[in-house]
């Protein structure tokens, strides 16, 4: 026995055998935990497939399945190095390289777990043509998420980053002020994209201008107006201006305002609005409750104001139409002149 712990106590190289076997067995110890780790969620994730079907690459467990055995395993590895005994820059950098990969597996775990986020609760279809937003918003966060990762390093290696941030300081104020516009238009692309206050192809109102959305971009979008010219939009202004969804609504308005002759003399005046209201009951299109409204009398001119509402379902101008038709010939059939 005395033997034994004598060769335990052997110098190779630096450091008595036992403290290398320690060492040894703790680091291995945290390879082969790992390895369990990975194998029981592994395990996990081929049941809950085989009850509920859902893909394994889909379910959190999965992301996390080689981080955490990485995890375990420098769990491990850190205090079998710390056994070792190679003098105090030894012991400096062995701490610094473990905290370096652990920030750098958190970080990677992280990114994984985003992305699956977004890919799952980010929709691909939206307002967008052409442009999926979630590969820059993946790319947005994944920066920043690395940029904090970076910062972290630099911690660990013994660098002031906060000394390092404000003498950058004055170069990042200039970026922003320069990238103002461009973050405030790009988060102005997720706004709608989440929000969905519009859809590609709808009629919106916004500020001075109505018209059609055609296209959307992450920088700005393009808007065909009721003039058929084309008005390109910063996306940032629909973030903070308020919008009119006019492909939003059940149905159109129409407003018409019929003047009709003074001579008509009261009844064929009010037969009038009769026939108004059992012409938007009879052109079919149309739905709601019509108005009709004898808003201003005269000697000349009287005028009466015609509400109805036209469905989506059926053509605009086409209705409209068929609606006017049908007021010429009723109103030449009563008698009843208009100006």
């Amino acid at each position: 026995m005395n033997d034994f712990f004598s060769f335990l106590r052997l110098e190779f190289p630096g450091n008595p055998l036992w403290r290398w076997t320690a060492a040894v067995s703790f680091v291995l110890g945290g390879l082969i935990a790992g390895k369990i780790v990975s194998f029981i969620l592994g395990r996990m994730l081929k049941r809950i497939h085989r009850e509920t079907g859902a893909a394994t690459d889909d379910l959190p467990a999965a992301l996390l399945r080689r981080p955490l055995s990485l995890l375990v395993f420098l769990g491990g590895a850190a205090p079998g190095l710390r056994f070792l005994h190679f003098g105090d820059p030894f012991r400096l950098w062995t701490g610094r390289i473990l905290g370096i990969l652990f920030i750098v597996v958190v970080a990677w775990g992280l990114s994984r777990s985003i992305d699956r986020l977004i890919l799952r609760h980010v929709p691909a279809e939206g307002p967008v043509r052409g442009n999926d937003i979630r590969p820059p918003l993946r790319r947005f966060f994944n920066v920043l998420l690395w940029i904090i990762a970076a910062a972290l390093i630099l911690r660990t290696l013994g660098y002031n980053v906060s000394a390092l941030m404000a003498g950058l300081g004055l170069g990042g104020a200039a970026l922003a002020l320069a990238s103002k516009d461009t973050l405030s238009n790009f988060f102005g692309s997720i706004t709608v994209f989440l929000d969905r206050p519009f859809r590609l192809n709808d009629r919106i109102r916004i500020g001075d201008y109505d018209g059609t959305i055609i296209e959307m971009g992450l920088r700005s979008s393009r808007l065909r107006t009721l003039e058929n010219r084309i008005v390109f939009i910063p996306n940032s202004l629909f973030a903070s201006t308020p919008i009119e969804n006019v492909s939003a609504a059940p149905n159109v308005k129409v407003v018409q305002t019929l003047r009709l002759r003074g001579d008509n003399g009261h009844g064929k005046t009010g037969r009038a609005l009769e026939l108004l209201k059992e012409i938007a009951a009879s052109v079919q299109g149309l739905e709601g409750s019509p108005v009709a409204g004898f808003v201003a009398p005269g000697g000349l001119v009287c005028q009466v104001t015609f509400v109805y509402f036209v469905s989506k379902q059926f053509d605009y101008m086409d209705t409209v139409s068929r609606v006017n038709l049908a007021i010429l010939r009723r109103f030449e059939e009563e008698g009843i002149r208009l100006v």
